[in-house]
């Protein structure tokens, strides 16, 4: 048995045990099963997000669901951050964009709402940072919403790397009406790459391994990216949509569909042991309330790098909250798909 499934086990038999402790001390209910049963999973959710994980992760445990990116209130930029030797953050406090510095261009991954915000925070972010916009080869577009391609077609357009998107979103996106004038979300790129599974992206000394793992889109990608921390290398997971679906089948409209909680589910328990067998040791994510990234710029982990002293490890490296990160994601997963199969009955305040 290797050392990360041992480290996954004990994990799910605390919080196994836990939760048989709580039901113990609860009255038996008069007539058969327990209705309510799956509310089982969004207590373990809430042990294993304790204070420092909850943020807006455990929107996925509310019944019904809420939409974590409306509840961020106001919108802060954050401040363009060096995350790792080659990882950069810019980004908001509601969505995130990312840049990858290799020796031989950079990689970047979504473009946040549309074209202002790409040229005043990507772009902007960039020269601030002293990096060059035009040594931009690619940019990823993790799913077909407009809240990550949003400004994907300016960057194209004056900057010209190649864009890429799972061929199944890039055909989704291709049924959306072009936005009109005073829209919030910018127009959708060009179609150019398509992401198939499994496929591994090099530009110079980085590879990512991209993997299509339907659910928040039916062609989300997440991905597998190598980093170093002042020359020490780690392995970062990235789950490319993290909404959880509100039915077990496919549901949305033409141009905003989902692939369902039964797809979602799947994907997301192989994308865990894909990151496992591949030794990851941290993760990050496409919003930033997701793991905390940037909050409000004085509780986040922008925050805490920023205050890290000579020698301290990085904040964003850390085995146990890795695992908790993504438990806090199987239990409310599980509680949901309880919930719907229960026919979505009212939760007790």
């Amino acid at each position: 048995m290797t050392k990360s499934l041992k480290t996954i086990l004990a994990f799910a038999t605390i919080i196994s045990s836990l939760a048989i402790s709580a039901r113990a001390q609860e009255p038996a209910p008069a007539n058969g099963p327990d209705p309510l049963a799956f509310l089982a999973h969004v207590r373990n959710a809430r042990l294993l997000a304790a204070n420092d994980l909850a943020a807006r992760n455990l929107a996925d445990c509310s019944m019904p669901p809420e939409n974590a990116a409306a509840a961020v209130g106001t919108i802060i930029d954050a401040p363009p951050t060096k995350i790792f030797d080659q990882l950069y953050y810019l980004g908001t406090n509601s969505v995130a964009s990312w840049a990858i510095v290799t020796n031989a261009g950079i990689i970047q991954i979504d473009t946040l709402d549309n074209p202002e915000e790409a040229q005043r925070i990507i772009i902007g972010g960039y020269k601030k940072l002293g990096l060059d916009p035009t040594q931009m080869k690619y940019l990823v577009i993790t799913h077909g919403h407009n809240d990550h391609f949003g400004g994907a077609k300016y960057i194209a357009d004056t900057y010209h790397p190649r864009v890429l998107m799972s061929g199944i979103d890039w055909d989704m996106v291709a049924k959306l009406p072009p936005p009109k004038d005073g829209d919030r979300f910018g127009p959708v790129p060009t179609r150019d790459m398509d992401i198939t599974d499994g496929q591994k992206l090099t530009l110079g000394s980085t590879t990512l391994t991209f993997y299509i793992t339907p659910g928040h889109t039916p062609g989300t990608v997440s991905m597998l990216v190598p980093v170093t921390d002042k020359g020490q290398p780690h392995l970062l997971s990235f789950w490319g949509g993290s909404a959880i679906p509100r039915s077990l089948e496919p549901t949305g409209q033409a141009g905003r569909m989902d692939a369902g909680m039964t797809a979602y589910k799947q994907s997301f328990e192989r994308f865990f042991k894909l990151g496992e067998d591949a030794g990851v040791d941290g993760y990050i994510a496409n919003h930033p309330y997701r793991d905390q990234t940037f909050i409000d710029g004085k509780t986040d982990r922008i925050a805490k790098e920023q205050a890290r002293k000579p020698g301290q490890p990085s904040t964003f490296i850390d085995r146990g909250a890795y695992i908790r990160y993504y438990m806090i994601s199987v239990e409310c997963i599980q509680a949901q798909e309880g919930w719907v199969r229960a026919g979505k009955p009212a939760i007790p305040k």
